[in-house]
C-alpha cells in the first residue's frame, strides 16, 4: 500500500494510532503481530508503522484503519492489550502529509509474517539503529544509582544564604531537594514539598527568627515532620543556626547540636556532617 491508498482508506474509515517504544522493538511487535492475525484485510484495511531515526526523538507508530469492526477492535483490544495506549491528539493523516517533510519513514504490513522481517532489533533499512537489547549487548545496561538526599528546609526571607549552602552542597555531590529547583510554575507546592519530604532521607534545618515566624506556616510543618519521623522512625534531622539566640530556639530542637551559621567553618561542618549521617542511615 502506497501513501496515496493509505490517505484515501484514512480518509473514509476508522483509524488508530499508537504510539510504540522504538527500542524495544522486540516486545512491541507482539502487538502488531497480533493484530495482524486477529484482523483481516477485510476489515482492517490498512495497517503501517511510522519511523522517525532521529537520535534526539526517536518514534515509532503503528497506524491501523478499519473499514468495519472497529468496535470488535476495540473490544479486543481492551481484553487482550488492555495498557496499549492510543495516542491522543496526533493522527494518521498528519503523519502522511509529514513523510516527507518531517523525515518519517513509512511501511505497511500484509501479513503476520511481515512484522518479524521488518522490525528487527538489528538496524536495518528501515530503522537506523539498533534497539536497546542490541545495544546493551555491547555497552551493558545503564546503572542508576539512586542516591540519599537532604530536604532544606527554611524560610523563603533567608534564601540568599540558602543558595549559598545549596551550591556547596552540589560540589560536594550531594543530592538535595530545594523548592527553589523543584517547583515550577504550574506545580501543587503542596504536593511537591510533600513528594521532597517522603523522597529525603535528611534534612536540613535553617532555622532563623524568619524560620520561626508566626508566619511561615510551612517551616512548622516541615519541622514538625522531621520531628515525628525521627520519633517515629528516627529520621535524622540537622539544625542549621542563622542566628537565633539558645533561649529563642524551639524547646523540641534545643537538644540537638547545631551548626552556627556564624562560624567560618560552617559549611565545612554541615558538608562533614551531612555525608556522616547518610552513611549511617
Amino acid at each position: 500500500m502506497n501513501l496515496e491508498e493509505m490517505a484515501v482508506n484514512i480518509s473514509k474509515d476508522k483509524s488508530y494510532l499508537f504510539s510504540l517504544d522504538y527500542g524495544n522493538r522486540e516486545v512491541e511487535k507482539e502487538f502488531v503481530r497480533a493484530v495482524l492475525t486477529e484482523f483481516d484485510r477485510f476489515s482492517l484495511t490498512g495497517i503501517g508503522i511510522f519511523v522517525n531515526n532521529n537520535p534526539y526523538n526517536f518514534e515509532l507508530y503503528l497506524a491501523l484503519s478499519f473499514e468495519k469492526e472497529d468496535r470488535a477492535f476495540d473490544e479486543w483490544l481492551n481484553s487482550t492489550f488492555p495498557h496499549k495506549l492510543r495516542a491522543y491528539n496526533i493522527y494518521v493523516r498528519e503523519l502522511i502529509e509529514a513523510v516527507s517533510r518531517k523525515g518519517y519513514s513509512l511501511v505497511t504490513f500484509c501479513n503476520p509474517n511481515d512484522v518479524d522481517i521488518i522490525m528487527t532489533s538489528n538496524k536495518n533499512d528501515l530503522f537506523l539503529h539498533p534497539d536497546k537489547k542490541v545495544i546493551e549487548s555491547i555497552w551493558g545496561k545503564p546503572v542508576i544509582d539512586k542516591k540519599k538526599q537532604v530536604f532544606l528546609s527554611h524560610s523563603s526571607l533567608d534564601k540568599a544564604i540558602v543558595n549559598d549552602y545549596f551550591s556547596e552542597l552540589q560540589k560536594s555531590e550531594i543530592k538535595a531537594w530545594y523548592d527553589s529547583e523543584e517547583i515550577i510554575a504550574g506545580d501543587s507546592i503542596t504536593s511537591k514539598v510533600s513528594e521532597g519530604l517522603r523522597d529525603s532521607d535528611l534534612g536540613i534545618l535553617f532555622v532563623s527568627n524568619n524560620f520561626l515566624s508566626k508566619r511561615s506556616g510551612w517551616t512548622e510543618a516541615e519541622t514538625n515532620y522531621f520531628i515525628q519521623q525521627k520519633m517515629k522512625h528516627n529520621k535524622k534531622f540537622i539544625v542549621v543556626n542563622l542566628g537565633v539566640s539558645d533561649d529563642d530556639m524551639p524547646p523540641l530542637l534545643e537538644d540537638y547540636r547545631y551548626i552556627d551559621a556564624k562560624s567560618d567553618s560552617a559549611i565545612e561542618e554541615l558538608i562533614s556532617s551531612v555525608r556522616t549521617q547518610l552513611n549511617r542511615i
